[in-house]
This record gives structure tokens, C-alpha cells and sequence, in this order.
């Protein structure tokens, strides 16, 4: 897998709140900004993606539908490419909000395919996204490519959005959301559309994952628990009594201590780690990872519920594939991980982008020191870095199955289920375990 691939950002991966990059000299200094010339995108016969505003031409080309508000919302985009394209007439009758498009498919004399149950996909076709409560979003299809594992990814450009170009990922007949809160309705095909067809989607769905262990720097050194409970690079105690399997470990805030999270929601204090709470009754699943927080720490469920010291648990988040896998606590928020790659951001938490092209289930993420990025890895022990964050290699081919990554002040260390610590960037190096039991 190379490079640019893993760099996700680049291209238009912009941090959340970010509206837009540099523009183009193609932009009318009288018109709305341009995010996307049309020439970049759909093999150069796209149209120009627009910016949030009241004007009504952009790179020179008027809004088609819209609101005076702003008139390049992420509807009229399609309208606009589909009137370039021949596919319809204009401004989709009866749509006032994204959501109406998959609804009204029949009506605009197109086709459509639920979420779940999508057979072909033809760069051109529109995804259409659900939002409990809001107007829900549409995007163009670009082009369709195949990973590693017969997945498809499938890469849309988007209106109204602070990232224009966003990846999915196609399997088993379903669409990964790639916005928290948004599930997908399914894709809309305009019959005039006669492009090449990528079909099925590949496996049906992601693997389950068995969390064991976790590993994270402390002090000077590296912490790494096995599934059984075996602390190293840990303070002296005695070994706790597990229920289930040690899923993951967290050191406190001074870094003078921790805390170990079994499956079944047990945590054991270590140093000047805080009393844990009990596990509420309405925590559903296995308890797969915990974090530092400013009240003590967080923990999250394999169904992505989320709890801690003063905390309610929180429910889980919609529009998501796989199980819920980490947790990763940032000022002001924390992010929830996917094996389907998925990042759900709350609180200050910004969103990034999510791995599309891994090779297996993603396992892991770190954030950097700023808040404005993180890394992933998957099973095969590919690395991908978002926002600040780099990209400084993966797993050797041959090495064990990962199992963590944690960034540290000049890289990153991705531990295996068989305890090997490999670290990237400056003084990278190899570090082996003594003997233990479980897996990390």
C-alpha cells in the first residue's frame, strides 16, 4: 500500500472546521470560493466545487437551485453536474433537503439502492446520507477502486462540507457513513448514466475483533499489559484477578500510575490512578478500551457507549460498521474508533478522516500531542496518519498480527499480539518481551 494512500489527508483530507484551502486562480474574485475546480475531479469533466455564499456564480457558472441564503449547498452540486452531464433537466423536483433525493429516486425518474442491499456502483451516482432529525447530505461518486481485501473503496466529492473529498467504503452490498451521526440511505442512479459498473462490493462484513491487552508509553519507558493481566514497564503490585480478558490499559494524567479495563468492565487502579467506577447496568457489550480524562478516565463498549467518573454513559452513535475498537481522549473531547476505520469525534474532538483502504479490520489510534491529528493501524500492521499526524512506516511483512499504536514524542510504537514493540521515527528500534501468557 503506498504512501500517498496512508497520508489520507493529502488531497483534500482538510481538519474539520477548516472550510477550504488555498484557491485557485479559477475562482472569480466577484463569485462564491472555489474548493474544487471542476477539471480535478471526475477525470477532468466534473464541475467546480463551491464555497459557502451569497453569490450566485462561482469560477464562473451560476448556482442551479439553492437557497439565497447560500446558494451552494450540497444538492444543488449534484443538480448543477447532472444538468453538465445530460442526466437531468436541472433542479430535482419536490427536493428541498438532501434526504428527499433518495426518497423521491422514482420521481426524478432515476433508480435507487438501499444501504445494505447495493449491487453496482457508476462514478456519477449519488450517495445519500440521513441525519436523525436534520436535512442529511448527498455526494457524487468519483471513482470506485478495489482494496486488498475485495472491499471496494468508493471516493465522493462533496458541496457544503469542510472536506470535499471524502472515501467510503463498499462492502457486502453496504456503504460506510463517513460522518458520525450519519447513517447511509443508499445511491441514487440517474439512467442516463452509462459508466462502468463496479459490482458487490466484496465480504459481506468486517471480522470481529478480539481486543487483548494494550500497550502505552509511561515515563520514560513503555507499558504493555497481556490479556491475562501481565504488567511490563508497570509498578510493583500484585496481579489482578480478571474477569474475562485485560482489553487495554491507561496511565493517568502525572504518569505516576493506571488503570487496567478487562472485558466485563472491571478496572484495577495502579499508583495514583483514582478509585473506578462501577460499570453502569445499561453499558452494553464488552468493555474494549479506556483513556485518561480530566475527571479520571473514559471507557467505550464494543457497541460504542461511553462512560466514566461523573459521566452518563452516553448512547451509541449511529451510521457505523464493524464494532467500536478505541477510545482516544483529546482537550475539550475523545474520539471512537471502528474496525471499519470510522472516526466519530465529540466534544472539541476534530474529525480528520477515516482509513478506507486498509488490508484488515482497523485495531488501534493514537492522537498526536496537538489535538490535530491521529493514527490507525489495522490487523496487518499497515499504519495510516490523519491531520498532523505521519506517516513513518508500517509493520515488517512477516510480523505478528497488531495489536496497539501509541504515538510518542518523535513517532509512533505499534505493539503486536505477541508482546514485539516496533517504533518509527527517530531511534527506531525493536523491542522484545519477557515471557508471558495471553496475548497483547
Amino acid at each position: 500500500m503506498s504512501t500517498p494512500l496512508k497520508q489520507i489527508i493529502a488531497g483534500g483530507m482538510a481538519a474539520a472546521g477548516v472550510l477550504a484551502p488555498t484557491v485557485p486562480a479559477e475562482a472569480s474574485a466577484a463569485g462564491a470560493p472555489l474548493r474544487l475546480a471542476g477539471t480535478s475531479w471526475f477525470a477532468g469533466g466534473g464541475v467546480p466545487v463551491c464555497g459557502a455564499s451569497t453569490a450566485t456564480s462561482c469560477a464562473g457558472q451560476r448556482h442551479v437551485g439553492g437557497v439565497s441564503y447560500n446558494w451552494w449547498q450540497c444538492v444543488e452540486l449534484p443538480q448543477r453536474f447532472y444538468l453538465k452531464r445530460g442526466w437531468h433537466s436541472g433542479i430535482f423536483s419536490g427536493v428541498g433537503i438532501a434526504s428527499q433525493i433518495f426518497t423521491r429516486a422514482a420521481a426524478l425518474g432515476m433508480e435507487r439502492q438501499a444501504n445494505g442491499s447495493i449491487k453496482a456502483i457508476v462514478p456519477g451516482d449519488m450517495v445519500v446520507m440521513n441525519r436523525s432529525g436534520a436535512a442529511g447530505h448527498v455526494v457524487v461518486v468519483e471513482r470506485v477502486t478495489v482494496n486488498k481485501d475485495g472491499t471496494r473503496n468508493v471516493v465522493t466529492v462533496g458541496q457544503n462540507s469542510q472536506v470535499v473529498r471524502n472515501p467510503m467504503r463498499w462492502h457486502g452490498g453496504r456503504l460506510d457513513s463517513f460522518w458520525a451521526s450519519y447513517s447511509v440511505a443508499g445511491v441514487v442512479h440517474a439512467k442516463k448514466n452509462i459508466g462502468i459498473l463496479s459490482t458487490d462490493g466484496g465480504p459481506a462484513d468486517y471480522p470481529a475483533m478480539v481486543n487483548g491487552g494494550g500497550a502505552r508509553p509511561f515515563g520514560a519507558g513503555y507499558l504493555s499489559v497481556t490479556s491475562t493481566g501481565q504488567v511490563f514497564g508497570g509498578l510493583p503490585g500484585a496481579a489482578p484477578t480478571v474477569s474475562g480478558r485485560v482489553t487495554d490499559a491507561a496511565v493517568t494524567p502525572s504518569g505516576a500510575g493506571y488503570w487496567l479495563l478487562s472485558s466485563s468492565g472491571q478496572i484495577f487502579p495502579y499508583g495514583d490512578a483514582a478509585p473506578p467506577v462501577a460499570r453502569p447496568a445499561a453499558a452494553e457489550g464488552e468493555l474494549v478500551a479506556i483513556d485518561a480524562a480530566p475527571n479520571g478516565y473514559l471507557v467505550t463498549t464494543s457497541t460504542g457507549q461511553v462512560y466514566g467518573p461523573g459521566v452518563w454513559i452516553t448512547d451509541a452513535p449511529e451510521g457505523y460498521s464493524g464494532q467500536f475498537v478505541d477510545i482516544e481522549v483529546t482537550t475539550g473531547g475523545y474520539w471512537l474508533l471502528t474496525s471499519a476505520g470510522q472516526v466519530h469525534p465529540f466534544g472539541a474532538a476534530k474529525w480528520f478522516g477515516n482509513a478506507t483502504t486498509f488490508e484488515r479490520a482497523i485495531v488501534a489510534m493514537s492522537g498526536t500531542a496537538t489535538g490535530k491529528g491521529y493514527v490507525m493501524v489495522d490487523v496487518a500492521g499497515n499504519v495510516f496518519a490523519f491531520g498532523d499526524a505521519k506517516h513513518l512506516g508500517d509493520l515488517p511483512e512477516g510480523s505478528a498480527e497488531a495489536a496497539d499504536i501509541a504515538v510518542t514524542p518523535t513517532g509512533y510504537v505499534v505493539t503486536t499480539k505477541t508482546g514485539v514493540r516496533h517504533t518509527f521515527g527517530p531511534g527506531a528500534g525493536v523491542t522484545n518481551p519477557g515471557p508471558f501468557s495471553g496475548t497483547f
